[in-house]
């Protein structure tokens, strides 16, 4: 395998190939989403949620903008690089990752509906959220496509795996890793100054 930098159009053609697993990723997340989502209606579940989200969360708030910016990053990059690099074990790496993250991000929501309305929501989510979960779904699509190469390989079919897994991480620190960057900054810098906003006229 020749190994190139991928262009934007190499990029994109990448992306169009992995489109079925992207959508089965998308639909587990959204799947798990609306069972967390149902979940927040129910006060045990969603205070606790909240309570450990909170309570994860909360170191990030002592930290500068810049150190703020950084840890968010950070936190996505690795994530997103565990899912690919860890889909050539069956693909459980990626459907956990989105399982468990469509449940989570669901309750987080759904109770958030609740007290600060969608407006509040969707400022929350929107200006990040466009970048980072389109990257987010894309490495677990990544991971997915893996896991499936290794069950096939498994089964005697031949899968160039090695040359899917570099191809897959050029993808990542080309495309994935610096777009984290920008959604990072911008749910910093963007996406905190407008809740803080919103916050000050709902207060």
């Amino acid at each position: 395998m020749s190994i190139k930098v991928p262009g934007p159009v190499t990029f994109l053609r990448y992306a169009w190939k992995l489109r079925y697993y992207l959508l089965a990723v998308i639909l587990i997340f959204v799947a798990f989403f609306s069972i967390g989502y149902l979940a927040a209606g129910m006060p045990e579940i969603g205070n606790t949620v909240i309570s450990s989200f909170k309570e994860e969360v909360s170191p990030l708030k002592e930290l500068s903008p810049i150190g703020l910016m950084l840890g968010i990053f950070v936190n996505n990059a690795v994530k997103c690089l565990l899912v690919i690099v860890l889909g050539p074990l069956l693909g459980l790496a990626p459907i956990f990752f989105m399982l468990a993250n469509g449940i989570i991000l669901g309750i987080v929501i759904g109770v958030t509906m609740k007290t600060s309305g969608l407006l509040y929501v969707v400022a929350g989510m929107a200006p990040h959220g466009v970048i980072e979960l389109p990257m987010v779904f894309l490495s677990a699509a990544m991971g997915l496509n893996l896991g499936v190469a290794a069950l096939k390989a498994l089964l005697g079919k031949k899968e160039r795996l090695a040359d899917k897994l570099i191809e897959s991480l050029l993808i990542y620190f080309t495309w994935i890793f610096p777009l984290l960057f920008l959604a990072a900054f911008i749910e910093t810098f963007v996406t905190g100054p407008i809740l803080y906003l919103l916050s000050g006229a709902h207060g």
